[in-house]
């Protein structure tokens, strides 16, 4: 084991901290319409900044100017990992679990390349979603071969051709 500390858990117990200054409240402590409220801000924040550091190159294809500013490029990525992280800790995920979690999807991610994933003809055909990622609920009925449920809503099973 490692002498080092773990510096993703630091960041994300100082952004905490930060945001319990700002906000009088942990922020991992929201929930229901206030987490949601929390996590939508969050979300727009992080693509602002996002934007932001596309600013800082030339990315038009129609543009003359190819110039990438680096240190600006750098300090907006910086703004974005804030807000980032407090998605992170929105959505409960500590380092370790981010870790696993990770691992889990590079591995399903690398298997999907070997076996020529294209994005589309292995997707919930009523929700969109990688009917091979873990976190989805749909599957095939097995009443009903071809036909797929999504529970996306637990309190009534949709079925989709």
């Amino acid at each position: 084991m490692s002498d080092k500390p773990d510096r993703l858990a630091i960041m994300l117990n100082m952004q905490s901290e930060l945001q319990e200054r700002s906000y009088g409240q942990r922020i991992e402590e929201l929930e229901g319409e206030a987490r949601i409220q929390m996590f939508k801000e969050m979300y727009v924040a992080l693509v602002d900044e996002l934007h932001e550091a596309l600013g800082e190159m030339g990315w038009k294809a129609w543009a003359t100017s190819k110039h990438f500013n680096e240190g600006a490029v750098q300090g907006e990525l910086i703004d974005a990992w804030h807000f980032f992280m407090n998605l992170l800790i929105l959505s409960g995920l500590d380092p370790e679990e981010m870790f696993e979690k990770y691992m889990a999807k590079h591995k399903k991610n690398q298997q999907r390349q070997v076996d020529g994933y294209d994005g589309v003809t292995t997707k919930c055909k009523g929700c969109g979603r990688a009917l091979d990622d873990d976190a989805v609920k749909c599957h095939e009925s097995e009443d009903q071969p071809g036909v797929h449920c999504c529970h996306k809503d637990v309190r009534r099973m949709r079925l989709f051709r």
